[in-house]
């Protein structure tokens, strides 16, 4: 996992600079940043030193406002529905990163193959309103603290479990085993720090779409290249569907995953994938498992999704990464409504990351995503009380600009105004389904430590 210092909404030049980060074998190591800065002043920095282990941690809380008269502000576009004050995120985290020129869900790094196998962990515990987002059926949705909690409430998850593991073989390789965060999608943002530090307050619909974490292995490997030359990574995963560790269906998903790096670090491609059976493994009493539900588990209904992101550095002040998305499943539960069986669902969105000054960030983002059908459980939109679907479908724009202020090195202020355009079939999608637009405005503060 990457020290916040280098990869926080302040650097624009996040890939280039992790590199040094990561690898303190090949570099020098750099100074102790805000993340871990509360255990290292309690109890020194010995345990980080000596034995690479760091304790760490973050809290997040936001406000929310709409213009449309309602309590609804986008379930699509942010984790919390609820207008006013959220406590997104308080989470602590320990963890060892294993040395080496590869990192799972990340991918290959420049310099040469170190000799020497490595090891590490990571261990996340996850509480506040975003967190049942980040269940995991069979692992943490049943918790005493969650069974117990209303659509509002906050959860408690263990958001990352897993051991992480380097292998002097190939060029380089990778092996993560456990609960982890998913490595698809440009906002996920999890195989670098977490949650947190994501560039925008809200998420795209594309994100909203995809997978939140696995349960499983992930092999992650660089290939054999000449020194000074562009780097070219794959991963293959096996794991247990989407946000599951028990799947029903019994059937395992498959990830495959391509990343390219340019020679001067400063152009990312990633292709990223996962296929397998999507029958059964959404479950409606906990709010859990996957968010798009279809047939039961003893149903072999595909569901396939891929994302093809483009990053480059355009000079030292100026970042834009490029995503397309694409999914599709096999008799999803409420294409009905459009009069299909299947669904698919594919977009794109733009990303634009300006330096305006050491210690402030000017983010922006236009977005485009269609479902022919509805296929998402907060799309459907279904009436607790009668349990009757309303869904929404077609095509949704949304227009994101913000401010990454982080006056301190362990504080960062982001105020954000975000427009939503839904233009399509069924329910209006925002609020309360009674508009088919919404501006949004927030302001998040996130404090590290």
């Amino acid at each position: 996992m990457i020290p916040r210092k280098h990869i926080s909404a302040s650097t624009l030049f996040a890939p280039v600079l992790a590199a040094a980060a990561l690898f303190p074998v090949h570099t020098q190591a750099a100074e102790p940043g805000p993340s871990g800065s509360l255990f290292r002043s309690a109890f020194g920095d010995g345990l980080e030193k000596d034995y690479g282990i760091k304790v760490h941690g973050w809290g997040q809380a936001g406000w929310i406002y709409n213009d449309n008269g309602s309590d609804d502000v986008s379930k699509q576009a942010f984790f919390n529905n609820d207008e006013g004050f959220n406590l997104n995120q308080f989470a602590l985290a320990i963890e060892k990163t294993p040395k080496g020129n590869v990192v799972g869900r990340v991918g290959p790094f420049p310099g040469p193959m170190p000799q020497e196998a490595d090891w590490g962990f990571n261990v996340t515990a996850l509480y506040g309103k975003d967190a049942r987002f980040f269940k995991t059926y069979g692992f943490d949705e049943d918790l005493g603290v969650n069974r117990s909690a209303d659509a509002n409430d906050e959860n408690f998850n263990i958001a990352q479990a897993y051991l992480d593991f380097y292998i002097p073989v190939l060029g380089g390789s990778n092996l993560m085993l456990g609960v982890f965060h998913t490595p698809l999608e440009n906002e996920i943002g999890f195989a670098l720090p977490s949650p947190a530090p994501t560039d925008f307050y809200s998420h795209t619909y594309s994100f909203m779409h995809g997978p939140a974490k696995h349960t499983g292995a992930l092999y992650s490997f660089k290939l054999p290249q000449e020194e000074g030359g562009s780097m070219l990574g794959f991963e293959l995963g096996v794991v247990q569907g989407w946000n599951n560790m028990q799947d029903p269906n019994g059937d395992p998903d498959v990830i495959a995953n391509l990343r390219w790096r340019s020679a001067d670090f400063r152009t990312w491609v990633d292709w990223e994938n996962i296929y397998g059976n999507g029958a059964g493994d959404s479950f409606a009493e906990c709010a859990c498992g996957s968010p798009i539900p279809a047939g039961s588990d003893d149903d072999n209904l595909t569901r396939y999704a891929s994302y093809l992101t483009v990053s480059h550095v355009l000079d030292e002040r100026n970042r834009v990464a490029v995503e397309f998305n694409y999914g599709q499943q096999e008799d999803a539960a409420f294409a009905a409504f459009a009069n299909k069986g299947n669904a698919q669902w594919y977009g794109t969105d733009v990303n634009w990351y300006h330096r305006l000054g050491d210690n402030l960030m000017w983010n922006s983002r236009a977005e485009w995503f269609y479902t022919d059908a509805p296929v998402h459980v907060v799309m459907a939109n279904i009436d607790p009380h009668t349990g009757i679907p309303d869904p929404s479908w077609g095509s949704f724009y949304g227009f994101t600009t913000n401010l990454a202020w982080t006056p301190v090195p362990n504080v960062r202020l982001r105020p954000e105004l975000r427009y939503d355009i839904h233009s399509g079939n069924g329910r209006d999608a925002f609020g309360g389904g009674r508009e088919d637009s919404q501006l949004v405005g927030s302001f998040d503060v996130t404090v590290f430590f």
